[in-house]
């Protein structure tokens, strides 16, 4: 096995450790000691290899350990998680990030630096994704400002299968949020950002500035901004569904891809200084600082980072008289990475771009060997069909896992996708570096726009083809591990041209079906109500076998498929649901399944029934025991009521959360049948 590999190997086990296990302070001090004397005892014998590679596997499951515990924040005293919210009266905190305006509200972190307790400032520290009101002028990267109030943590997923948004943003160190209105802060007036971190977000927004007048359509100036810039913000949701249900997502963030092309144009424009021997230095110290200031510009992400660190390796060998190997670069970078930020091992990019490099570096070669083309456009059209089958190989089980979804057309899309982009990036820069210069800009930004537009529609094209997408397909962590195994085996068997473990990885295969037709059968049998926990909505589920029929306030209908997508969609998927019928509680009739009360709704389903209150109501028909969802109007009717004690009420989160908290706190322990969705997430009733 590859040292690198073995290491790597050793030091993800040691972050995933503190996950399910964490150790003390001096548990983690006491384990460091003993590794490292038996270590050295390896080192001084040396002659007992096995002892020796022990050891060094133990000391770098150890380092992850470390490494992953001194970047969890949370574990300082001063951290915002060790204080009272409710005795917070403001604080103070620097903007760390550049913010981003989505839909109503700026987006940016907050790193704290003061609480206000009792009048007076104590230091602290944390981060807080903030939501300013997009009415308020969005502040600069850098600034301080003092709040108002007390930010709230992140609320956990109270809904089935739903989302982790606690989760995520705690892998970033952010265990905290703050809705900010224009009346809810101010800022200081000092910016503590260096210049060196501000001139790359200040050369970003004239970027974005440049690149908004060159490209003036709308969904085209979203995607070149995405592609060049990394900024998403103004993406169309249905424009990102098209580009993955083409399986082209991945060119709307800056990756290895744009990286690549954009080392290319480097490359190109400086090979006069790559010819010269003395010049390699300079050719190589030129290309890195390059590089490395676009990987700063559009925001060191994962694959950008991971992708700079390869190229800059592969850069160094050179000039050093070393053959570039892309299998250390691979292990390598993902070792400094990791030991940069132990918590990027969570980020599903981090995830899938590792996973699809592999793919390309070990088998994109052997794929095209297959297929001897002798004409030159075919050549390169096969060798970039090869990289999308390696690609998507090696990503497969993942983007599964994540997304329950498969591009049927990945093969057609990707060269279309792959031209256009290559065309495009080269372009766009030309664009921005003679934007200033008249006439000579706006026509390479109308060329940019050309491009762009040709892009989208070839996307939006693929997209329309019958069953351009296989959706609902899931794996669990344990088929994961199943796939990836026999895909493990299978290459193992092609590359050593053995076959004694085919038939271990048909049993695996064997199993995996299993497994499928009995998550197969439970969904075909499953009969359940469920109540959802949407913020200001009411929204109820029946699910008989695959199909569902979701009634909800019209304003959830109308809201772009967003909420459905965050709160519903993966358990939907997870429960096989392939026919969804939308009733709107706005449209209730007398022969229909929402029908009207004096007081609210009656839902019927399959003999249940289901009562909505949104009226004073006094008592219930005589023969009606089942359910009611408690709404704003309501609730006080109900509250002064003692009939209702006994009742089964559900209270979901279309009632604001004052309402909400001061009745359940207000609600004797005897009233065992009240459920609250905020507190135990949504109703969930088997039939």
């Amino acid at each position: 096995m590859n040292p690198l590999l073995r290491v790597t190997i050793a030091f993800v086990i040691g972050i995933l450790v503190p996950q399910h296990w964490p150790l003390s302070t001096p548990m983690l001090w006491a384990l460091g000691t003993s590794l490292g004397i038996l270590w050295f005892i390896g080192l001084a014998r040396s002659r007992n290899r096995y002892l020796l590679g022990a050891t060094t596997f133990g000391v770098f499951v150890y380092l992850g350990v470390l490494a992953t515990t001194l970047k969890n924040e949370s574990l300082a005293p001063t951290h915002l998680v060790h204080f009272r919210l409710d005795s917070i009266q403001a604080y103070r905190g620097q903007v760390i990030t550049f913010p981003e305006t989505r839909g109503k509200t700026h987006r940016a972190v907050l790193e704290i630096t003061h609480v206000k307790l009792n009048h007076y400032w104590r230091a602290a520290t944390g981060k807080i994704q903030a939501y300013i009101d997009k009415t308020t002028p969005r502040p600069a990267y850098g600034t301080e400002l003092v709040v108002l109030g007390a930010p709230q943590q992140v609320a956990p997923p109270l809904n089935p299968n739903q989302f982790d948004f606690k989760q995520f943003l705690a892998y970033k160190q952010i265990h905290f949020q703050h809705y900010l209105r224009r009346t809810d802060f101010a800022t200081t007036g000092n910016n503590f950002a260096q210049w060196y971190t501000r001139w790359p977000y200040q050369l970003s927004q004239w970027s974005d500035n440049a690149l908004k007048k060159l490209v003036p359509i709308e969904r085209e100036y979203a995607v070149a901004k995405a592609m060049i810039l990394g900024l998403r913000d103004d993406m169309d949701s249905e424009l990102v569904q098209a580009y993955s249900a083409a399986g082209a997502v991945h060119v709307l963030s800056v990756s290895g891809f744009h990286i690549g092309v954009f080392v290319a144009i480097i490359a190109f424009l400086l090979q006069k200084l790559k010819a010269h021997r003395r010049g390699r230095w300079l050719y190589v110290a030129l290309t890195f600082g390059i590089l490395w200031f676009y990987a700063i510009l559009t925001g060191l992400s994962a694959p950008v980072i991971r992708s700079a660190l390869m190229f800059s390796l592969f850069l160094l060998a050179e000039p050093l008289g070393k053959k570039p190997n892309g299998e250390n670069a691979l292990y390598g970078s993902a070792l400094i990475l990791l030991a940069y930020d132990p918590f990027l091992i969570f980020s599903v990019s981090f995830q899938l771009s590792y996973a699809a490099l592999a793919g390309i570096i070990f088998w994109q070669p052997t794929i095209y060997q297959w297929v001897a083309a002798k004409d030159w456009f075919l050549d390169k059209l096969w060798a970039i069909t090869a990289v999308a089958l390696a690609a998507q190989w090696a990503t497969f089980p993942l983007s599964v896992y994540y997304f329950h979804q498969f591009p049927t057309y990945f093969l057609v899309a990707n060269p279309l996708v792959v031209a256009l982009s290559t065309a495009m990036i080269p372009i766009a820069l030309a664009a921005l570096a003679l934007s200033a210069v008249p006439f000579v800009g706006s026509v390479i930004g109308w060329i940019l726009t050309g491009i762009t537009w040709l892009l989208n529609q070839s996307v939006v094209w693929i997209e329309q083809l019958p069953s351009a997408t296989l959706t609902g397909i899931t794996f669990g962590k344990l088929e994961i591990a199943i796939v990836y195994a026999i895909i493990g085996i299978l290459a193992y068997c092609w590359y050593k041209k053995e076959v004694f473990l085919v038939k271990v990885a048909l049993a695996m295969s064997a199993i995996l079906v299993v497994i499928q037709g009995i998550h197969l059968y439970e969904n075909n049998t499953q009969k359940l109500f469920i109540v959802h926990d949407i913020p200001k909505q009411t929204v109820v589920s029946f699910i008989e076998g695959t199909r569902a029929i979701l009634v909800a306030d019209s304003s959830f209908f109308a809201s772009n498929q967003q909420p459905f997508s965050f709160y519903l969609k993966n358990f939907y998927d997870l429960h096989g649901i392939r026919e969804i019928t939308n009733i709107s509680l706005d449209k209730a009739t007398n022969s229909g399944m929402v029908r009207p009360l004096p007081f609210g709704k009656l839902i019927v389903w399959k003999g249940q029934e289901l009562i909505i209150a949104e009226r004073p109501i006094s008592t219930l028909p005589a023969h009606f025991t089942s359910s009611i969802i408690v709404r704003k109007g309501a609730i006080k009717s109900i509250q002064k009521n003692v009939y209702f004690e006994q009742v089964p009420l559900i209270f979901d989160s279309s009632v604001s959360s004052y309402y909400l908290k001061s009745l359940a706190q207000k609600s004797p322990s005897s009233l065992h049948s009240w459920y609250f969705t905020f507190q135990k997430g949504a109703f969930i009733r088997k039939i």
